[in-house]
């Protein structure tokens, strides 16, 4: 599913707001998930899951093409980890 999947869903159980607006609240939500893990803040959207950062310390790493060591640069990676609840519900017994 892609965001235009995801807008054409909401619109499909709730028809009382138009398509740009839907856009609109969609793309906020992304931006501010997007804005909390720039800030290194951990988002926890209770039931479905948490959005959070972690870092990987600046190492040496061995280029497979020569087998020379080269230094790979300090990175930031965005993670997700699911929640409980939605794991029951994609996990049911």
């Amino acid at each position: 599913m892609n965001k235009s999947d995801l807008v054409k869903q909401i619109l499909s159980k709730n028809n009382k707001y138009k398509v740009s607006e839907i856009e609109n609240i969609v793309d906020i939500f992304f931006r501010e998930i997007e804005n909390a893990l720039k800030q290194k803040k951990r988002i926890e959207i209770r039931g479905f899951g948490s959005f959070f950062i972690k870092e990987r310390e600046k190492r040496i790493g061995i280029n497979p093409q020569n087998g020379k060591n080269i230094e790979i640069e300090k990175k930031v990676h965005p993670k997700f980890k699911m929640g409980k609840i939605l794991f029951k519900k994609l996990n049911p017994k």
